[in-house]
């Protein structure tokens, strides 16, 4: 077996590499889904191949899991190309939102699926099924049907199953899909205990960007067939670097201005502060953006030194319990949003003047 690919992290230290796609394309008739892809994925991590239906992030990771042939590029899992192998052969597992759970099966039987085809002897599939439903907190559940298990539970049955066969990769497709927000929301904590605990690489390919930042080590942002930002969920929120980015992945106020010095000044002449590398590359006219949250409202005669400041004008306020969120406009057309958390009883009312400031390390540049 060749030796695993590798990756030089920060430090000078070596990663191997759990999945590496080189120039992988896709092609659907005269429709490209995957648009010459390369990714790296490094062991025991859990990465989220994020963005809208149709943008080919599902077409990827069918594509790691052997589930669809690429029309171009290679595709190695652990140093090994795989990409003629059919699915079981490659070491990996895949859970689909629909759970795919026999229905005839009691949890203990469908769990030990798997174990069973390879002919593993009983005892052994006894003490591996205990031990991964005890994994996935369903211990004393072993008799019981699928049909008889809320959805969040199915889920867990349908990650016992994938992980009872020790795949070195676990693919997730959609998985939380079917679940309502509050199940959802607690799964999303026992899918990242889980990967924590079993030590491998999990892809997981969502369309929340909520579910993507709770879990995931590292985000690929995909539209139209290509990775549009990669990198950590804090690092791509705080600088989303594209217009879409910024859009899909939270809300963004986003302003046009010109590169003035080491700022950007605005359509009413509001000079900007930012972090300046994040103008490298640019040329004069600029796209900038902060997020609703980073923004504070006060009145323009008190804005505090050593800030960025626009005035604007109050056109609605909606009280959302935790927050008020403010709608304003500018002196040149432009809406903003911002989000103010209720901590005191201070109130903007529609029509009034006012401040939206925010720190400099808050502005982020977009293409």
């Amino acid at each position: 077996m060749p030796e695993p690919e590798t990756r030089d992290q920060a430090g000078g230290s070596r990663e191997p590499l759990a999945v590496a796609l080189s120039g992988v394309t896709k092609r659907f008739g005269e429709v490209v889904a995957v648009d010459d892809i390369t990714l790296e994925i490094g062991e025991n991590r859990f990465y989220a191949l994020l963005g809208p239906s149709g943008c080919g992030k599902t077409t990827t990771l069918r594509m790691i899991g052997g589930f669809e042939d690429p029309d171009s590029g290679s595709i190695r899992l652990h140093g090994e190309d795989v990409t003629g192998l059919k699915p079981y052969q490659r070491p990996v597992n895949t859970v689909f939102q629909s759970y795919a759970l026999f229905p005839h099966l009691n949890i203990f039987e469908n769990v030990a699926f798997g174990l069973r085809r390879k002919k593993v002897p009983s005892v052994e599939v006894t003490q591996r099924v205990r031990e991964m439903l005890d994994l996935v907190q369903l211990v004393g559940m072993e008799k019981r049907k699928p049909g008889q298990l809320s959805g969040g539970q199915r889920q867990r049955v349908a990650l016992a199953r994938a992980l009872i066969n020790h795949p070195r990769v676990l693919l997730l497709d959609e998985p939380l899909g079917a679940l309502d927000l509050k199940l959802r929301k607690e799964m999303q904590i026992e899918l990242k205990r889980i990967q924590n605990e079993v030590g491998i690489t999990f892809v997981h390919v969502t369309h929340d960007q909520e579910e993507a930042m709770t879990m995931a080590d590292t985000i690929a942002v995909m539209n139209e067939g290509r990775i549009e930002r990669l990198g950590g969920p804090t690092e791509i929120y705080e600088d989303p670097r594209s217009a879409f980015v910024a859009g899909f992945l939270g809300a963004s106020n986003l302003m046009e201005g010109r590169i003035e010095g080491s700022g950007v000044a605005l359509e009413d002449g509001s000079a900007i502060s930012l972090p300046a590398d994040r103008l490298a590359g640019y040329d004069a006219q600029v796209h900038i953006g902060v997020r609703p949250e980073k923004m504070s409202l006060t009145a323009p005669e008190t804005v505090p030194a050593g800030v960025n400041s626009i005035g604007a004008t109050v056109v609605d306020v909606s009280f959302i319990g935790v927050s008020t969120h403010y709608l304003l406009r500018t002196s040149w057309g432009a809406d903003l949003v911002v989000v103010v958390q209720n901590l005191d009883d201070e109130r903007h009312a529609a029509g009034s003047s006012v401040a939206a400031t925010w720190q400099s390390q808050h502005t982020f540049v977009v293409s």
